[in-house]
Parts: C-alpha cells; structure tokens; sequence
C-alpha cells in the first residue's frame, strides 16, 4: 500500500450499462470416464452429487452447460469411435454407426441430469474421427483424410440424430 492508503497496481472499473456479450452458461466436460466413476457410485450418492452439481436451486451449483465428447476422449476407459471397424474397411453411408459404448455409462448419467434440469445445454466435441477416416489409422494423432470430409459430416448427422433418440438434444 502507498501512503495514501490505496493499493499500487491496476484499477479494473466496471460500467453496468456498457454490454458488449453474453454468456450462456457454465458447465465443464463430462466425459465417458467421468460418467463411468458417477455411474459406479451408490444410488444415493451418485443422487447427491448430481442434485448439487445440476440443481437450479439456490443451494446447488447449477452447472448450465455441459461438453460432450463426440466418440472417445483422452479420459475414456477404451479408445472408440461410433462406427469402428476392422483394418481395411470403410463405412462412408454410416451403416454401422452406434452409440454403443455410451450406452453404459454416459446415456445413462446424462438422462439423470436431464432429469433434474432440463434446461441443461449439451455441447458435441469430437476428439478424432474413426480411424479408418484418417492419413495414421490411430486415433491420436494424424490427420482426417480429404475423401472421408462428407463421411465425417455425416458422422456428426447421425450422432445427434442417435442421441436425439435417446431422448438427448444435442444444441451445439
């Protein structure tokens, strides 16, 4: 503090009436490991712990949005894709496209937030195309391959579609 009793650094002023953005919400990522630790909780607990996290009330957190990974993330049990398929093949029409994995844990936990705030936003993030769609095979690294560009869209098409089945809108 200097002499005149004030603190040397910068000043931050904040005008109410000047808005340059808004903000939709605050939330965090929940992936498929995420939701495996939830789901693998007792009943009563898991309860508890997602009322605090997703409740509206003034007791409770309110998390308002919530990041989705599309396929696997880093923090996934198993490396996946929602159309996996042996060495060689391709499915560019989607075919063999399914949530499977999700079906586990992640559906099931998300219908539980739903339950309790409906209002949630849910946010679809890819981590990597099927490898079969990629210049390495592998999901960590390389890159997506130019002709499998119009597979890849419709890869997303159908994970909201899929997850619209679920009962599950996916908003961004």
């Amino acid at each position: 503090p200097n002499s005149d009793n004030h603190i040397a650094g910068s000043m931050i002023n904040i005008n109410e009436n000047e808005i340059y953005q808004t903000i939709d919400g605050f939330g965090y990522t929940l992936t498929g490991g995420s939701a495996m630790h939830l789901n693998n909780l007792d009943r009563t607990t898991r309860a508890q712990i997602l009322q605090e996290l997703f409740n509206t009330d003034n007791n409770s957190i309110g998390v308002s949005y919530l990041r989705l990974s599309i396929g696997a993330s880093d923090l996934d049990e198993i490396v996946f894709s929602y159309n996996d398929l042996p060495p060689g093949q391709t499915d560019q029409n989607m075919t063999h496209f399914d949530l499977g994995h999700d079906r586990l844990h992640l559906i099931p936990i998300l219908k539980e937030i739903l339950a309790i705030n409906p209002s949630i936003k849910l946010m679809g993030s890819p981590w990597s195309p099927p490898i079969w769609m990629k210049t390495n095979t592998n999901s960590v690294g390389g890159s997506l391959l130019t002709e499998f560009y119009d597979a890849y869209a419709l890869y997303f098409v159908r994970y909201i579609q899929e997850m619209q089945k679920e009962g599950i809108t996916i908003d961004a």
